[in-house]
């Protein structure tokens, strides 16, 4: 308009077909220079699966399909490695023994730590898929889009989508989870990331939970597709993040009141994921996680031997006894029996005998350390495998004869473990980034009151109506 004024006052006129061939010429000129990208290869259904994927409920419900999946294959695709090393364990326990008399040394080589330390080796296969698939998930560009999709359902509970990925990534360890809501600037919402990330459910959960399902769940196909042993690790895990969200609502409405908080971010591309790149990712969390808890779970076990067949009872006082017998004996009379036995009274109505209480109390150094802390009571060494350890936990019984291990107890143990801040780590790093000593207390006290609650108000509820 201001060049056509201007020409005007000259005495030049344009005709309008004239402007139209000018401004054309010039659009032209511009979009010469211009770069024009390659296409995007099967653009087409990459924007139909963001239709869905983005979608406000289909988006849900696949990312809920997706960790459905996820652990269906953790169950499947692992029972083939877990067998081997079962068979590593037991030939190394076996070689071992070949060497050694019969005596206190074996023992604890056997079943102190080739038995306390391959208990929780036997699961690393599990352990590995999950980081795989999360690092498939994150390199596709997938956890961007559920980040987004969840948006809009977490701030139903006060949260944005920002505090999405560090509640996922809480699914491998909650200690880097926790450490990368440094990203998020509303401190009220960063806080309260961190307060809830540990309900979410992590790898050092999965040997507990594989090995009490795997023990007292049956193993049989829904639907064809689905196992109920895996439909009930991926129901801990949905169950996670319900208590994480609720607990985020309660958090928000009470200490850390705030405005909502937006949730801005570009959307990457579709990629395909490069092989070595999940294979360092794979290995590094590995790498970690052997690293923190190995030495733990190394110490722990060779301290519960200790406790657990110390003081030594006198045989010949039971010379009608069996080896098995006499092994039950000794642990009941040892210095770890009678520390579970004092416990025993507060366990007892959430369905916890002595033992269970034995491994609680060692778990809270890591929660894995509890399937280490059964092999040892059990006696299940360097010669056994965890096929022995769950069978060893069907057959127990108390002093009437009734099976330790029942439905009711078993569902009341998964779900301490689901709520319960066993991991000290996690601690360590909550005051690392709050700065303050309160609230890693505050975590262990709201999350063990959750637990035991929640586990009594099972169990009760349970026995009552059964």
């Amino acid at each position: 308009k201001l060049i056509r004024e201007k020409l005007e006052r000259f005495g030049k006129r344009f005709t309008y077909l004239e402007e139209l061939t000018q401004k054309s010429i010039y659009i032209k000129k511009i979009l010469s220079t211009a770069i024009v990208g390659d296409p995007i290869p099967n653009e087409r259904v990459l924007s139909k699966a963001d239709k869905i994927l983005l979608h406000p409920f289909w988006g849900l419900v696949s990312f809920l399909g997706i960790m459905a999946l996820v652990f269906q294959a953790l169950f499947t695709w692992s029972e083939m490695p877990m067998d081997w090393i079962e068979s590593c364990v037991r030939n190394v326990g076996t070689f071992v023994g070949d060497f050694l008399e019969e005596g206190p040394l074996r023992s604890l080589i056997q079943e102190g730590i080739i038995g306390g330390v391959g208990a929780v080796l036997v699961f690393i296969p599990q352990i590995s898929l999950l980081f795989l698939f999360i690092g498939i998930l994150e390199e596709t560009g997938y956890i961007a889009r559920a980040s987004f999709v969840m948006d809009r359902f977490m701030g139903k509970f006060g949260l944005s989508g920002k505090s999405f990925i560090p509640l996922l990534s809480s699914a491998a360890c909650a200690v880097p989870a926790i450490m990368g809501t440094r990203t998020i600037e509303n401190k009220s919402d960063r806080l309260t990331t961190i307060l809830v990330s540990p309900l979410i459910t992590c790898s050092a959960r999965y040997p507990v939970y594989v090995l009490v399902i795997g023990a007292i769940f049956p193993s049989k196909n829904i639907l064809g597709i689905f196992n109920v042993q895996a439909l009930t690790m991926f129901g801990l895990f949905l169950l996670g993040m319900i208590a994480s969200m609720f607990a985020a609502l309660v958090f928000k409405k009470t200490f850390f009141k705030s405005d909502s908080s937006y949730f801005l971010m570009e959307l990457p591309a579709y990629n395909t994921p490069s092989i070595k790149s999940l294979a360092l990712t794979v290995f590094k969390k590995l790498k970690a996680f052997l690293s923190t808890a190995g030495q733990i779970i190394l110490f722990i076990s060779i301290l519960l031997w200790f406790l657990a067949n110390y003081p030594r009872i006198d045989s010949s006082l039971y010379p009608n006894l069996t080896d098995a017998e006499l092994k039950k004996i000794q642990i009941r009379e040892s210095y770890a029996g009678h520390s579970g036995k004092f416990m025993e009274p507060v366990l007892k109505p959430i369905g916890f005998d002595w033992k269970m209480g034995i491994g609680i109390i060692t778990s809270f150094a890591a929660r894995e350390i509890m399937v280490s802390t059964l092999s040892i009571i059990y006696g299940v060494g360097g010669e056994e495998s965890t096929d022995d350890l769950k069978e060893a936990l069907l057959k127990d019984t108390d002093e009437n004869g009734k099976p330790v291990w029942g439905l009711s107890n078993s569902v009341s143990l998964l779900l301490f473990f689901a709520f319960a801040c066993q991991c000290m780590s996690t601690l360590a790093v909550v005051k690392k980034e709050t700065n303050s000593i309160f609230w890693p207390l505050f975590l262990f006290t709201y999350m063990t009151i959750l637990a035991y609650s929640t586990s009594f108000i099972v169990f009760q509820v349970w026995q009552l109506f059964s």
